[in-house]
């Protein structure tokens, strides 16, 4: 039977063949992949028993395979066959972690005080939603106003998320520091221009269908940011980082902050998903308590807590949190 009817069901089969032919072609890459996985893995099964142990230690804990295997691969090549007791191992592989980890250059000690008239220092936040992008600016624009004495100003473009601006206008009002909205990205260079301040901070929606990238994309073309940091929470299992990652790579990223570290119950995945990544680490934030648990990527050890886990921080119950 010639036809519409019989073209609609050749198309349909070429389709299903197709989509078949993709499948079995995903399926063979990762039966590639975990291939690979595996000869990495037999190569570490020939050394000695710590440095086994030290290998099932940072998988334990989220690191991805081969990047764990090429860590424990390096402590033994430099301490060749020599026995390292457990603590040595751990504070060896912390050492190649740290070695490894490309961080950012904190900007804000540096930052000036402007003269009247003078374009402040920018610094954008962007990531998905529940990433903690507004508690990040909050703690930036504490350490900005105690730390550093700057003139603070900070302004959102974040008008979906319910509650979003009331938020941040709330943050703006404990901090007395002025506090601006942008609707649309021609409304940013207005924000940014006005008043006297050193240092304006700018929280962005954390929508990632394509119509609110492409905002995203005039919100930071307006604002041409200093810094632009990608927000991510330490939360997320490695895989989850990439993907929500990958959302946002095509903008002019300087640098990744991660957040939430100390809920996280281990940091293997966000050290791996940072290498992925390709960008410098910039902030690392492990609690609630301002501006304490804020850190320059530069001053954290995060090859310790990688290996170890983060500490419980011991604050003064009487310091502010959010």
């Amino acid at each position: 039977m010639n036809g519409p009817l019989s073209e609609t069901g050749e198309l349909r089969e070429d389709y299903l063949q197709s989509a078949a032919i993709d499948a079995r072609l995903e399926h063979i890459e990762e039966l590639m992949s975990e291939l690979h996985d595996w000869m990495r893995s037999e190569q570490v099964a020939s050394l000695p028993a710590p440095y086994r142990r030290l290998f099932s230690h940072l998988i334990a804990n989220d690191f991805e395979r081969r990047y764990a295997a090429s860590l424990v691969r390096a402590i033994h090549q430099t301490n060749g066959t020599r026995d390292l007791p457990q603590d040595d191992l751990y504070a060896a592989a912390a050492r190649e972690i740290d070695a490894d980890l490309d961080r950012w250059n904190e900007a804000l000690p540096s930052v000036q005080r402007r003269s009247p008239g003078e374009r402040p220092y920018v610094v954008a936040l962007v990531g998905a939603s529940g990433a903690g992008k507004t508690t990040l600016m909050y703690k930036l624009a504490v350490r900005g106003v105690l730390n550093q004495g700057l003139r603070v100003k900070i302004v959102s473009s974040d008008t979906y998320k319910i509650g979003s601006v009331e938020g941040v206008q709330t943050i703006a009002d404990i901090l007395s520091v002025p506090f601006g909205i942008a609707f649309e990205p021609a409304e940013v260079e207005a924000q940014i221009e006005s008043g006297d301040t050193d240092l304006v901070i700018l929280d962005t929606a954390g929508r990632s269908d394509r119509p609110s990238r492409e905002e995203l994309a005039g919100f930071l073309a307006a604002a041409r940011a200093d810094e632009t940091h990608l927000v991510l929470p330490a939360t997320m299992s490695q895989r989850a980082l990439q993907e929500t990652a990958a959302l946002f790579l095509g903008e002019r990223l300087s640098c990744v902050s991660f957040t939430k570290l100390d809920e996280a119950p281990s940091l293997g995945g966000m050290i791996s998903s940072g290498r992925w990544i390709g960008l410098p680490m910039g902030y690392v934030s492990t609690g609630t308590a301002i501006p304490d648990d804020l850190l320059a990527a530069s001053d954290a050890p995060i090859g310790e807590w990688g290996v170890r886990g983060v500490p419980q921080p011991d604050h003064d119950t009487e310091a502010p949190h959010v």
